[in-house]
């Protein structure tokens, strides 16, 4: 299930992910939601509950199904992947499986705004379906807050960048990241083998010879071009993204993520953190 095909959330994941691993069984537990802010700043949306689903090989499981209070349900993609939005503020009952492996049932709970996250381990058998392998019945799995929320918000409220939350990132619907970069105002993005290359005001045809274009993904710096060509946007594409800060010109890049010949800083949140 594609993320750009539902609805987007604004709130973002972090902190790392928990292995909790019962009857070989491996859940890693999710990330909260930021604390509530102005209506007028931030609005909580509905929460996810996202993951991946593994063979005992560790490798993605596709076609196994996932199933949420017995009402919403979706299937892996190639690689195990899968995601169910919106689902409602709660404690909310699991089960996934695929014909040949044990199912398993558990619990987790959100709030408004939460993406639960958690890579789920099928063992393979010839039982029948009904039979599944229950996981802590008694308490719901807890999140975590996003330990960069906090710093987009505070940058955001400033003004001085373009920010894009996830909610932004899925009603732009755009293809690839360079091309969520351009809605940038002065940003042009075109794609090439390989590369996608930004053509940013104030910066020179590609950034002229003397300044910098700089990609940071979740805090660490990833890129660094002088020619406006990039190639991080094509290994984070926006359905793995929650958020994006664009920075252009002296005098607006956060202290932290300066560089004295940038002219162009990209910070990119993943679904991962």
């Amino acid at each position: 299930m594609s993320f750009l095909a539902q609805r987007g959330v604004g709130r973002l994941l972090g902190r790392g992910l928990v292995t909790l691993a019962i009857v070989g069984v491996s859940v890693a537990q999710p990330l909260s939601a930021q604390q509530p802010v102005a209506r007028s700043e931030i609005t909580a949306p509905p929460a996810i509950v996202q993951g991946r689903i593994l063979g005992a090989d560790k490798k993605g499981l596709e076609e196994a199904e996932v199933v949420v209070d017995d009402t919403a349900r979706t299937f892996t993609d190639r690689k195990g992947r899968f995601a169910i939005d919106p689902v409602k503020a709660g404690v909310h009952e699991v089960l996934v499986r695929k014909i040949g492996f044990v199912p398993v049932r558990f619990r987790v709970a959100v709030t408004e705004g939460d993406v639960w996250d958690g890579t789920i381990t099928l063992d393979r058998t010839a039982q029948s379906l009904p039979q599944v392998v229950v996981l802590d019945s008694t308490k719901a799995l807890k999140n975590y807050r996003p330990r960069w929320i906090d710093g987009f918000v505070e940058r955001r409220r400033a003004g001085l960048g373009t920010f894009l939350d996830r909610i932004d990132i899925e009603n732009a619907r755009a293809y690839n990241t360079a091309k969520l970069v351009a809605t940038a105002p002065g940003i042009m993005a075109r794609a090439s083998s390989g590369w996608d290359e930004l053509n940013v005001s104030r910066c020179g045809n590609g950034f002229g010879t003397a300044s910098k274009g700089i990609v940071y993904v979740d805090g660490f710096k990833t890129e660094t071009s002088v020619t406006g060509r990039f190639v991080t946007f094509h290994d984070y594409p926006p359905d793995r993204l929650w958020a994006i800060e664009i920075y252009k010109g002296r005098g607006v890049i956060p202290p932290m993520y300066d560089d004295p010949q940038a002219c162009l800083v990209v910070l990119l949140w993943t679904t991962r953190r």
